[in-house]
C-alpha cells in the first residue's frame, strides 16, 4: 500500500550525476513553482538502471504532490523488484505496468475522496529501464523518451494528446499543432482516472546508445533536430542536460522544463 501525499513529505529536486548519468530540472521563468520530478536508479555496470519524469498537470490542484508521490512510489517499487538482480525485458514490462497503476489508483482514490475528481490531482510520467541489450519504456501524457543512435534522434514515446490524436487522424498538421489552443490537453496521465493503461515497450539496445527523458517543457522550445544537434556536440550526460535545459530557458523557459539523460561514449 502506498503512503498518501502530503506537503510534509515534499523533497527539493537537485542537480544529480555519476558517470554515466545526470539529471536537472528548472521551474522556467513564468511558472510560480516547479510542478516537474525526476528520479533514477543505475547499478554499478549500468546492467539495469531506471529513468523518469514526471510532469504534475498544469493548472490543476497538487500537480507537484503528484509528480513527488509517483517519483518515490515508483522509486520504491523498482529497489523492492530489482533487489541486486538483472529481470528479464519482459518482467520489467510487468512491472511498470503494475507499479504505475499502484501509484495511479491510490491518487485516483485521493482525488474521489477529496472531491476533486472534476480538476483532480495529477501527473505525466516517462520512464525507461535499461538493460544489458533491451531497453522498456512506459509513459502516460505527454512527456516523452528519446533514443540517440548513430548520428540520429528516435522518440520513443507517443504523446497522449488531443493534438497527437487528430495529427494521427490527419485532422490537423504538425505545424497547426504547435500553436494550438488545445495542445496542452492530455488525454492519459496518472491520477484523474481509475485505470492508468501505461504504453509499454520494449525495444533493442545497442553500445553506444543514448538516452533522455524529458518533460514538454523542453519541446516546447526545441525541436526535436535541435534536441539532436544539442546530444552531438556534447560529451557526458550531465553536459547534456545542462545544454539542454539552458537552451529552453534562453528561449524563455515558458515552462517547467526537466531533463534525465544517460549518456555512453
Amino acid at each position: 500500500m502506498l503512503d498518501s501525499p502530503s506537503r510534509t513529505q515534499v523533497i527539493d529536486l537537485f542537480p544529480v550525476t555519476t558517470s554515466s548519468i545526470a539529471a536537472d530540472s528548472h521551474p522556467g521563468f513564468q511558472r510560480s513553482g516547479n510542478e516537474d520530478s525526476f528520479g533514477y536508479s543505475v547499478d554499478a555496470d549500468s546492467a539495469c538502471s531506471l529513468m523518469f519524469v514526471a510532469d504534475g498537470i498544469g493548472g490543476n490542484s497538487g500537480g507537484d504532490l503528484a509528480s513527488q508521490f509517483t517519483t518515490r512510489g515508483l522509486l520504491s517499487q523498482w529497489r523492492r523488484f530489482v533487489a541486486g538482480r538483472v529481470p528479464a525485458a519482459d518482467e520489467v514490462a510487468s512491472f511498470f505496468r503494475e507499479a504505475l497503476e499502484n501509484v495511479n489508483r491510490t491518487l485516483h482514490q485521493i482525488n474521489a475522496d477529496q472531491g476533486t475528481l472534476r480538476s483532480p490531482m495529477g501527473t505525466t510520467v516517462a520512464a525507461l529501464a535499461l538493460l544489458r541489450d533491451q531497453i522498456v519504456v512506459a509513459h502516460a501524457g505527454d512527456s516523452r523518451a528519446y533514443r540517440f543512435r548513430d548520428g540520429g534522434i528516435e522518440c520513443l514515446t507517443e504523446d497522449h494528446s488531443l493534438v497527437q490524436k487528430w495529427i494521427s487522424d490527419g485532422t490537423i498538421t504538425p505545424e497547426d499543432a504547435k500553436n494550438h489552443p488545445m495542445s496542452h490537453v492530455i488525454y492519459k496521465s496518472i491520477g484523474p482516472q481509475s485505470r492508468l493503461d501505461p504504453e509499454i515497450r520494449i525495444l533493442d539496445r545497442k553500445h553506444g546508445d543514448k538516452f533522455i527523458v524529458c518533460s514538454d517543457g523542453l519541446m516546447c522550445h526545441l525541436e526535436d533536430e535541435e534536441i539532436l544537434a544539442v546530444m552531438l556536440r556534447v560529451s557526458s550526460a550531465e553536459e547534456a542536460v545542462r545544454q539542454l535545459i539552458a537552451t529552453a530557458l534562453k528561449r524563455g523557459g515558458h515552462d517547467n522544463v526537466t531533463v534525465v539523460c544517460s549518456y555512453q561514449a
